[in-house]
């Protein structure tokens, strides 16, 4: 037999919650072992008794008498109690009986009576244990809260946590639906409980307890049918708290004011009975004027709003108190100023007016929401024809109105009727303005309520189909033409807004759709309403060619939104992009381009960019024009835009260019268009398409390239005239992301086009800056094809074909050669596997081709483009054709040996191009921390340490190998692997520093060399790369700044060595305590020694761009060298810094009178920090 005493004794006597719970553990099973028999649970029951004694026996009177050990009893009681519940917490729901639950449920009750100073927290768990369990019947919870009321004016007293137990007691039987029909039984209306519950929790103040007392009271308020007298203390309960706030506290309780806020929200919104006093109460506390803060202003709209939406029966609980809501709220946004506050009472009006149309399952009489409607207009009629309260007008009625599409059909004439009557007789230009953004508001949410139809009642969409249309259709002759006219005709700045706004509404007019009757929509206006305004927009965007620079006052923020609005039109009036280009092109034929003034030039590049942008930065709807009319392909405008261009180009034919220069920029702006058109046309398509969706609609199975080859040359120019068809472009929806795919095919086609162009096209209209942009094409389109698409069209093979039948790769050009870039640059590693079989292109090209000397640079850049692809893509290994890395290896040595051959060499030859365009093949396969990088190393340090002159080119062109570039990002699918740098720094730089950084009885003459390698190196990659060697960096740094700025040699470490400084000051300063004299000394000799005039004269026969090139440079480093300096305030300690301040601020006060204003600026950001060093 189990002894329960003993056992109540080790819990009492415990003061380990681990062990008290191991105890209740043991008491539960004891009692599910027996089964809960009678004398078992009788046992269990009666083992607190001996602490159950005293509080029957008058525990207060000896508490009265100050008897020491009666708080020993309390706390010894209270212990007792916590066995038993947590006893019952450990316990089975389903072992105890109803008669045992009911013996419990009295006795735990019978504490709330006689015993208010121990036990209330233990029995309150008890209490919501049993609560919980299988046999408790709905009488036992009215019990239960009979008896936890008797607590009255003790309740108050009790401690916060002990409160809380209760409440959490009293919301779970509220909230049981049994318990509720219990009490509602016993009770009734009168609902005395309620009134109780009421009396013994009106004085808390806590959070948290306030958050689930306000929850007690909305369940009440919402599930229980209380009479109007206790709805009205209910209300006074919770409204007594209104508004209410927070007060700040050191200690998280984990509750917001804003939870407070909406908890009492609640209590407002509960019940529709409430109605009758939240109103007048919300609406009283909102009429005090300026006694009432935004914060709370904004509280008692939000309040407001909550009631609106969830009251039922809005004929009795809302109709009744709506003029008082508008009569109080209107003031909030006609004399208001506070942007929350408005938008708040929108929101309220706004959600009357929805709570009157009904739900989307049933509608409420049309003559509530009419009558509402009809309030708010008689009101705003007045104040629209009012300057000073126009706009605040407008936005209250349309509002109201736009709410629904109920409220729409019934006073949209009426609202537009009176707009436009008012801008028939404007008060002044702003009322124009005003009154303009009103109509366009409207045309905007009209266009909303038209898109979201369906997701209303089924009587929405019916009333769509019926409404008037003829005030709509008025709109554009008799409103926004007339007052275009009337502003355009004087070109005051004043009216540049006014026009916008126009150009703004004949956007959002043209789109206007309108509902058929078999559901579907179609456009408002017709064609040729469509077909004029956009004329007019595309008038605007044309005046740059068709007027003169004197007579063109046009200005560019109303052309940048003539542009949005006819992008906006041509969306969905697709006919209208054609109109525009067609305009465009024979505007831009009428001109002789060959001759063209720097005005001209600048309005044809401003025009085809905005054709590109207008037609090709969104996918155009399929919207058809009418019931009867085709639905367009969303390729059109891009189709539109490409014909266009390849028909106008070139601009200046090959006989009128004689220079490369300006003569051709004409048809660089079509190139650049075409290339502006493709991107656009892209983004647009990862804007609406899933990233999913595109990746896998960037495959096909097809060889387009195969499939172009049966096409004429003009096939794009065809399908824009209709005389070829294509069914797979013409199917596509506008949601469908086959366009995608479709739009690829188009522009590799484009591509090969051009490609192809070029092959045979003259040199004079194809020179190096069109056929550049033409690359810049081919790489954007390659790059967004799969893998497998690449492959299966043999684009790699392309590359040096040049989409031709014969491989140029034999003798190459520039052209070629920057074409080839373009194809190379967007490919897969994967997709050019074909060409690095041994002796096979990648190898003939790398070894053969690239090899030559004498380059311009820009050519030596295109061919150092080409090797660094070449190396980096290289795909070898067993599946290869190159098993062993024959060919790459081959190739790295190849490279290393021309470098060490010009670097020991004993003849002098300049090493410019065969350096730029080694270190970039090297470059390629040391991102990819290629194995055979290692074989070259010795062959690099060997360059370095040879006495030759080019030893030290070689050094300085370090930093190509582990420099950032494009065409080594992951968009172009480069290999690149994630810690390249730290492997090439450990290899590279990291052995040299004892080589840079020789004994000061062994000076060695490489050493200059060294460090230039590794300032090469380090200037190019993260801190952390290098952060484990900052000693000897920062030694190596202080030499290199304490040089004479004079050598040329020294000019080209400073920058490189300043970034670092900087690098280091920013992210680990104490790194440079114990060299800050050294450091401070160097930099104000660099910052002298960088001054205009301080290098002397230039050199005889030193042109004028390498004076231009060195003074920039001496500018940057003395920008370099005061951006340093102005960190170490901020970085370092100030007794560190407090020798140096003086002579440093004397040094910064000079250079604030530095030429060169960005360097000033930095200057006196320097000083000021200086100047806080005591």
């Amino acid at each position: 037999m189990a002894n329960f005493r003993d056992w109540a004794l080790q819990y009492v006597l415990s003061d380990e919650d681990a062990f008290q719970h191991s105890i209740a553990e043991k008491a539960a099973r004891e009692i599910e072992s027996t089964s809960a028999n009678r004398a078992t649970v009788g046992n269990w029951a009666a083992s607190v008794q001996p602490w159950m004694s005293s509080s029957l026996a008058g525990d207060d009177d000896r508490m009265d008498d100050g008897d020491d050990g009666s708080s020993g009893d309390i706390i010894a009681r209270a212990k007792a109690l916590g066995f038993l519940a947590g006893t019952l917490e450990a316990l089975d729901k389903n072992i105890l009986r109803t008669d045992q639950l009911t013996f419990l449920v009295g006795f735990f009750g019978a504490m709330f009576s006689y015993d208010h100073k121990a036990g209330i927290t233990a029995s309150t768990k008890a209490l919501r244990r049993i609560s919980t369990m299988k046999g408790f019947k709905p009488d036992m919870g009215v019990k239960m809260i009979e008896d936890v009321s008797k607590l009255k004016e003790d309740f108050r007293l009790q401690a916060v946590a002990t409160r809380l137990e209760i409440y959490e007691l009293f919301l779970s039987l509220i909230q049981n639906q049994a318990v509720n029909s219990e009490l509602q039984h016993k009770y009734g209306a009168s609902s005395g409980f309620v009134v109780d519950l009421l009396q013994l929790c009106q004085h808390e103040r806590d959070p948290r307890n306030l958050m689930i007392w306000f929850k007690i009271i909305a369940t009440l308020l919402s599930d229980y049918a209380v009479s109007p007298e206790v709805t009205e203390e209910t209300f006074k309960a919770f409204s007594a708290y209104f508004p209410i706030s927070l007060r700040a506290s050191a200690t998280p309780i984990g509750i917001t004011a804003d939870d407070l806020k909406a908890a009492v929200r609640d209590c407002f919104a509960s019940s529709q009975r409430v109605a009758s006093h939240a109103f007048p109460f919300l609406l009283q506390k909102l009429d005090q004027g300026d006694a009432v803060t935004v914060a709370v202003k904004v509280d008692i709209l939000r309040t407001i709003k909550a009631c609106v939406e969830r009251y039922e029966s809005p004929q009795t609980s809302i109709v009744p108190y709506t003029e008082k809501i508008w009569n109080s709220l209107k003031y909030e946004v006609r004399n208001g100023e506070v942007k929350e506050t408005i938008d708040a009472t929108l929101d309220v009006l706004r959600a009357i007016a929805n709570k009157l149309d009904g739900s989307r399952n049933q509608k409420l009489p049309i003559e509530l929401l009419k009558n509402y409607i009809d309030v708010v207009f008689k009101d705003c009629r007045v104040d629209l024809a009012n300057p000073t309260y126009t706009k605040q007008a407008g936005v209250l009625v349309m509002t109201v109105i736009t709410s629904n599409i109920r409220g729409y059909v019934l006073e949209s004439a009426a609202l537009t009727d009176c707009v436009r009557q008012n801008l028939r007789q404007p008060k002044s230009p702003s009322h124009t303005k005003d009154l303009l953004l009103i109509l366009n508001s409207f045309l905007k949410s009209r266009s909303e309520l038209v898109a979201n139809r369906k997701k209303g009642h089924p009587d929405d969409e019916e009333q769509l189909k019926s409404e008037s249309r003829d005030h709509l259709d008025a709109l554009f002759h008799d409103t926004y033409l007339k007052i275009w006219t009337a502003n355009s005709a004087e070109p005051e700045s004043e009216n540049f807004e006014t026009l916008k706004h126009i150009l703004q509404g004949l956007a959002l007019l043209a789109n206007q759709k309108v509902v058929q009757q078999d559901g579907s929509a179609s456009l408002l206006h017709s064609g040729a309403a469509c077909s004029e305004i956009c004329a007019l927009l595309s008038q605007v965007l044309l005046k740059g060619l068709t007027l003169s620079s004197n007579d063109n006052v046009t200005s560019s923020s109303l052309e940048e939104e003539a542009q949005l609005a006819l992008r906006a039109v041509v969306m969905t009036y697709a006919s209208g992009y054609g109109e525009f280009s067609r305009k465009a092109k024979a505007e831009i034929q009428k001109r002789d381009w060959a001759n063209a003034s720097e005005y001209s030039l600048e309005a044809l590049k401003s025009l085809v960019f905005r054709l590109a942008f207008v037609g090709c930065s969104e996918i155009p709807s399929d919207l058809a024009v009418d019931a009867i009319s085709k639905s367009p392909s969303p390729l059109q405008h891009f189709i539109t835009l490409t014909a266009t261009l390849l028909d106008l180009f070139p601009l200046v034919p090959a006989s009128s260019i004689t220079s490369p220069t300006k003569e051709s920029l004409p048809n660089s702006y079509i190139v650049a268009a075409l290339h502006a058109g493709l991107l656009f046309f892209k983004d647009a398509c990862i804007s609406k398409y899933p990233s999913e969706a595109l990746v896998s609609h960037s495959k096909c199975d097809a060889n387009w390239i195969d499939e172009f080859s049966a096409l004429p040359q003009n096939w794009i120019q065809l399908l824009y005239a209709s005389e070829a068809a294509d069914s797979a472009i013409e199917s596509k929806g506008e949601d469908s992301p086959e366009v995608y795919r479709q739009f690829l095919r188009l522009s590799l086609f484009l591509t090969r086009h051009l490609y192809r162009a070029v092959s045979v096209g003259p040199n004079a209209v194809w020179n190096d800056r069109i056929v550049g942009q033409v690359a810049n094409i081919a790489a954007l389109v390659i790059r967004n094809l799969s893998e497998q698409v690449q492959i299966t069209c043999g684009l790699a093979r392309e590359a040096f074909n040049l989409f031709t039948e014969s491989s140029t790769a034999s003798s190459p050009k520039h052209t070629s050669e920057l074409l080839t870039r373009g194809v190379l640059e967007g490919l897969w590693p994967g997709a050019m596997a074909e060409l690095y079989h041994p002796g096979g292109i990648a190898e003939t090209f790398l070894c053969q081709h690239l090899d030559s000397e004498g380059l311009p640079p820009h050519k030596c850049t295109t061919r150092a483009s080409i090797g660094l692809i070449l190396t980096n893509k290289y795909k070898g290994g067993p599946s290869t054709s190159d098993p062993e890395g024959l060919v790459i290896k081959q190739v790295l040595t190849f490279w290393g040996e021309k470098l060490q051959g010009a670097s020991t060499s004993d003849v002098t030859r300049p090493l410019d191009t065969l350096n730029t365009i080694a270190m970039h093949v090297l470059a390629g396969a040391v991102a990819r921390q290629d194995k055979h990088v290692l074989d070259v190393v010795p062959t690099l340090k060997a360059s370095l340490a040879s006495d030759h002159p080019n030893g030290s080119a070689v050094a300085h062109s370090l930093g190509i190998l582990v420099r950032d570039s494009d065409l080594l990002s992951p968009e172009n699918h480069a290999v690149v692997r994630r810690f390249y740098k730290q492997w090439t720094y450990s290899q590279l730089a990291k052995p040299l520093y004892e080589f840079a950084l020789p004994a000061v009885d062994k000076p060695s003459p490489a050493a200059a060399k060294y460090r230039a390698a590794i300032l090469s190196i380090v200037s190019n990659c993260a801190f952390g790369v290098y952060e484990a060697d900052l000693e000897p960096l920062v030694r190596l740094l202080i030499i290199t700044l304490g040089a004479p700025t004079t050598d040329p040699g020294n000019r080209e470490h400073l920058a490189p060595a300043l970034e670092i400084m900087v690098e280091i000051l920013t992210n680990e300063p104490d790194a440079l305590k114990s060299h800050i004299k050294a450091i401070i000394d160097s930099a104000m000799a660099v910052y002298d020694g960088c001054l205009p005039g301080s290098q002397g004269k230039p050199a005889a026969g030193e042109t004028r761009a390498a004076v231009a090139r060195r003074n920039a440079a001496l500018t940057a480093s003395r920008k370099l060298v005061l951006q340093a300096l102005a960190a170490m305030p901020k970085k370092l300690e100030e007794s560190v810094l407090v020798p140096f301040s003086l002579p440093l601020q004397r040094m910064l006060g000079l250079a604030c009178g530095d030429p060169v204003r960005e360097v000033r600026q930095v200057a006196r950001v320097a000083r000021e920090n200086w100047v806080k060093i005591a």
